[in-house]
């Protein structure tokens, strides 16, 4: 139908009055749109708005609403855990289920004592489909009886490789993959030993706790209204270990300058989602923020997030705290135990749980202990590169005159001079969280203060490469992070790589749903548990990429992050389900992949935010106002 109307317009002449006055009306529509912070979605695609039904007499409904701003709670997102423990608690013996037997003895995994083999394959779970990606892709399924998609590789009641031979204890298999938690290709999978070293506080921390130490004698001793650049206080000799390891001969530089990087974001920047976004032309990856202080206890699920796929060729660790001796121990964990190439700090982090803990962005605020952290952990670590993220400001100083209150840019050269090397800065203040739009001009200003050359990189709403090269171009920034636009949409790598806006298909995003969930499957394992932890990181991703307006249906390639569409239709049923706002369709498209969801499974985003709706609310896609995203990123 448009190709029809354009070939008549230009048949008829595109001089005309007519078309003449239906260019204006396009092009005032389009304005319209923008200035509401609508996407400009061609008019043949919008649903007509409906009429509501009000009574005479009767008040309309207020506009006003509550924003729907940080995390849900956990209470919020009960039967969703309850409904996964359930399904892990009728698994059988991770041991017995991969190598078809067991002794009870101790070790990795824990034996579950459930060997039972007759009556767990009687109430067992049936198989989502015949052929077991875990397999295909590693020769072997760790799950064992207990993956769902056991068909591929269970005889006669016994896991079996991808030749048909039985697994046993003393396998060829065994020595490479031990067990389900050991996935090749990944790195950074610690050993119970270590594990237990950190628990029982038996680690060697002798390296940080002295570096620490050294710090809070001279901070102690540095009189309150000593000036930051004031050399007397600056280089002092008791501090020298410390202040002086900035430009060691071993130590590795880290060079971020024109790369597309991802970055870090809490529960959606998983390893599955990171190896989908390298495969669309991501080069810098980032793990999810790490507490320091669960790092060094430690907690399982907290050194989880340490770790790093082969695919992953600069990959970096974010960790939170607001203490210097539990961040210097956590720097020095890293140096001596994980494979990466930068230890990220997270100074911008504005969720309130984080900021009780004197963590993210509430260090901006405390230079004191902003200094002793970066200057111990440059100190502590002898293989990685330092580099810090940060906002504007944590909160706006009202007796700072200039630039709002913000004040990221006295920062900057201090960090140089602490011994970072590489700073990225969002363009908002942690009040903002992720309200308005990012400010690239303070960010400029930010860059100039610079003394040395140190990479810097802005974050901030990108959302297409021609945003992407005018930051570079305009803005004083090496690089561009790029956080919740690739949520939205994560092949904008490879726009921002080949310069074109990409018109993806819905088939081909389906295609990209399917690749995580495989990633998903090789990382938690293809048994119930594995699935639903795999459906329940796939849902928070759709949660974000329901907002994606396809290319072919906007009046203006260059989308931006802040617009909101009305309520559309795509081009196949299946892009509009995609773009559907309510989570009962999200759990459909997980169902295509993962089968069915357990009884009583309910979803319930962990970011709070009203571009969605909740499970039972209206399919059609709802506006919202582009300063009330709760999103991460």
């Amino acid at each position: 139908k448009l190709l029809f109307s354009k070939f008549v317009a230009m048949s008829e002449g595109g001089n005309t009055p007519l078309a003449e006055e239906k260019d204006e009306a396009k092009k005032r529509r389009i304005d319209d749109a923008i200035a509401r912070c609508e996407a400009p979605i061609h008019p043949d695609f919008l649903v007509p708005k409906p009429v509501a039904d009000v009574e005479p007499g009767s008040e309309p409904p207020s506009k006003k609403q509550k924003p729907n701003r940080g995390m849900n709670k956990n209470k919020e997102r009960r039967e969703n855990v309850a409904a996964m423990k359930k399904v892990a608690s009728q698994q059988l013996c991770p041991r017995l289920a991969y190598l078809n037997e067991c002794d009870g003895s101790d070790g990795e995994p824990r034996c579950s004592k459930h060997h039972d083999r007759e009556t767990f394959m009687e109430t067992k779970l049936p198989d989502i489909a015949e052929e077991c990606p875990v397999l295909k892709a590693l020769g072997v399924c760790p799950a064992g009886l207990n993956c769902r998609f056991s068909a591929g590789h269970s005889t006669e009641g016994k896991n079996v490789d991808k030749d048909g031979v039985p697994l046993s204890k003393n396998c060829s298999w065994h020595e490479k993959i031990p067990h389900i938690g050991v996935i090749p290709g990944e790195k950074n999978i610690f050993g119970e030993e270590l594990r237990i070293s950190l628990r029982k506080k038996s680690y060697d921390f002798s390296r940080a706790e002295e570096l620490a130490k050294a710090w809070n004698c001279w901070y102690s001793q540095r009189p309150k209204d000593a000036e930051p650049d004031d050399e007397r206080y600056s280089a002092p000799t008791d501090a020298a270990r410390f202040l002086g390891p900035l430009v060691e001969k071993e130590r590795r530089r880290i060079d971020l300058t024109n790369k597309r990087i991802l970055a870090p974001l809490t529960t959606v920047g998983n390893l599955p989602f990171r190896r989908l976004c390298v495969d669309l032309g991501c080069e810098v990856t980032v793990g999810e923020m790490a507490l320091s202080m669960s790092i060094v206890d430690g907690y399982q699920s907290e050194l989880a997030l340490l770790r790093r796929h082969e695919s992953e060729k600069i990959f970096g660790v974010q960790i939170a705290g607001g203490d210097v001796a539990m961040m210097s121990k956590a720097a020095q964990f890293i140096d001596e135990n994980v494979d990466c190439d930068f230890v990220d700090i997270n100074c911008g982090c504005p969720l309130d749980e984080v900021h009780r803990r004197g963590a993210g962005s509430r260090l901006m605020a405390k230079a004191g202990h902003l200094e002793g952290i970066v200057r111990c952990m440059s100190g502590v670590l002898k293989t990685k590169a330092l580099t810090l993220k940060m906002r504007t400001a944590h909160m706006e100083d009202n007796r700072l005159k200039d630039f709002n209150g913000r004040y990221a840019h006295n920062l900057v050269p201090k960090l140089e001079g602490w011994g970072v090397s590489a700073l990225v800065l969002h363009g908002r203040t942690a009040r903002q969280r992720y309200t308005k739009l990012a400010d690239w001009d303070y960010i400029k200003e930010c860059s100039g203060r610079r003394k040395c050359p140190t990479p810097f990189i802005g974050c901030g709403d990108a959302m297409n490469w021609e945003e992407v090269e005018q930051h570079c171009a305009t803005h004083g920034v090496d690089s561009v992070m790029v956080g919740r636009g690739a949520l939205i949409k994560p092949w904008l790598f490879t726009e921002i790589k080949e310069k074109r806006h990409w018109d993806i298909s819905a088939s081909e995003r389906l295609d990209l749903i399917r690749d995580f969930t495989r990633y998903g499957l090789e990382h938690w394992g293809a048994d119930p548990r594995g699935v639903e932890t795999t459906r329940r990181f796939l849902l928070e991703w759709l949660s974000f990429h329901c907002r994606y307006v396809p290319v072919g249906l906007l009046e203006v390639q260059e989308a931006k992050i802040n617009w909101r569409p009305r309520p559309y239709v795509g081009r196949s049923d299946l892009e509009t389900k995609l773009a559907s706002t309510n989570s009962k369709d999200w759990v459909e498209i997980t169902e295509m992949m993962l089968g069915k969801v357990p009884d009583g499974f309910s979803f319930v985003p962990k970011h709070k935010s009203n571009a969605y709706q909740a499970e039972g609310a209206a399919s059609a896609a709802t506006q919202a106002k582009p300063d009330e995203d709760g999103a991460a990123g």
